[in-house]
């Protein structure tokens, strides 16, 4: 699939380098040398000194682990989750053997109303635990979150998804976080995933993603899947690391040049802090078609993220129970996005968005 006016990815000569490293180890399949290799420099990246990671085959085999996981532990019955979200989210959970609870979104920064999730909590003794979304690569408040998660004594799913490069502060030991590398991601590379979990649950995650195996040689006590990481997806994704300073430095210029020049009078939700390869505003879909038009001038596709509606309105999940949805609903009708394009230049975005200020 392509995909028009997204982070750039690095090229196959930087790629060859650590393809290379794979044919000299005589090591293609899963937890070789350039695993470990990336597992340290991105261990070092994050600086999490109570948390050890999991590299996986995706952002979704990295919810599934945690998810499946829980589902050992905790035999409660439903899991709070926001429907502002993508399918991932509320099908890892129907897969280990949860039922979703959908909880409308806050307006201020579109992740699930922690307000109405101590409302349920202080109503409901079957919830298991609470799935945070971030939305579009727009982190979630970790400092907050570490609090929040001791107010309500439960375990905290934080889907970070595309928020890798802006991940910041501690975590505690109840707090998991799973990140996707998917190419359309902000930090992009090949179809992979990230868990950063408490240290005492590493092992079982690494189990639960090798089919429930400890190892090669013995039996299963899990019913795990095959979530595993290759070398090939290593070598990817550490050519894609190697350029990561210089990616984040042209996403916040060019970032910084959209925030300066978009018309005023459409409510942009990103700000200049956060480094994303998307630009999130609010618009009236009576007038989508135009706005599209003059997006496609400049070689940029408008998006409706995740899906053209809510999880709670899909057909499967209909039957799921869910509270008022009044933000969720607006949200979804009026905020569309576009990928920042790699190419493009300044006077292209003055030229866009004066076209922009006149419709």
């Amino acid at each position: 699939m392509k995909f028009l006016s997204q982070f750039s990815l690095a090229k196959r000569g930087k790629i060859n380098k650590y393809l290379r490293l794979v044919d000299n180890n005589k090591y293609y399949s899963n937890f070789g040398p350039l695993y470990l290799k990336l597992k340290k420099k991105i261990e070092r990246n994050l600086n999490y000194k109570d948390n050890n990671i999991i590299f996986t085959s995706s952002g979704h085999s990295s919810l599934l682990a945690v998810t499946k996981y829980l589902s050992t532990k905790l035999k409660k019955k439903y899991v709070l989750c926001p429907s502002f979200s993508f399918y991932s989210n509320p099908l890892s959970i129907i897969d280990s053997g949860f039922k979703p609870y959908f909880v409308d979104i806050n307006t201020d920064n579109l992740v699930i109303d922690l307000k109405l999730v101590k409302k349920i909590l202080s109503k409901k003794n079957d919830i298991a635990f609470l799935m945070v979304v971030s939305p579009f690569g727009y982190p979630v408040d970790i400092e907050y979150l570490n609090k929040f998660q001791k107010e309500i004594d439960i375990p905290i799913v934080y889907d970070a998804a595309d928020a890798y490069l802006n991940l910041k502060k501690k975590i505690n030991n109840k707090i998991f976080i799973t990140c996707s590398f998917h190419p359309t991601k902000s930090f992009g590379s090949n179809e992979s995933g990230l868990i950063i979990s408490p240290k005492k649950h590493i092992k079982n995650l690494e189990n639960l993603i090798n089919f429930g195996l400890k190892n090669k040689n013995s039996t299963s006590n899990t019913i795990g899947f095959n979530g595993k990481f290759s070398e090939y997806d290593a070598a990817i994704l550490l050519a894609n690391f190697d350029e990561i300073k210089s990616k984040k430095k042209d996403l916040k210029k060019k970032l910084e040049i959209f925030l300066k020049y978009f018309p005023k009078k459409y409510k942009i939700f990103n700000n200049k802090k956060i480094i994303t390869n998307k630009v999130n505003f609010y618009f009236n879909p009576k007038k989508i078609y135009q706005l599209r038009k003059i997006f496609l001038k400049y070689g940029i596709i408008i998006n409706k993220w995740w899906s053209e509606n809510s999880m709670h309105e899909i057909n499967i999940f209909k039957k799921y129970p869910k509270t008022r949805m009044n933000w969720t609903n607006s949200t979804k009708k009026n905020i569309y996005g576009f990928y920042l394009d790699h190419k493009i230049n300044t006077k292209k975005i003055k030229d866009l968005c004066n076209e922009l200020s006149k419709l």
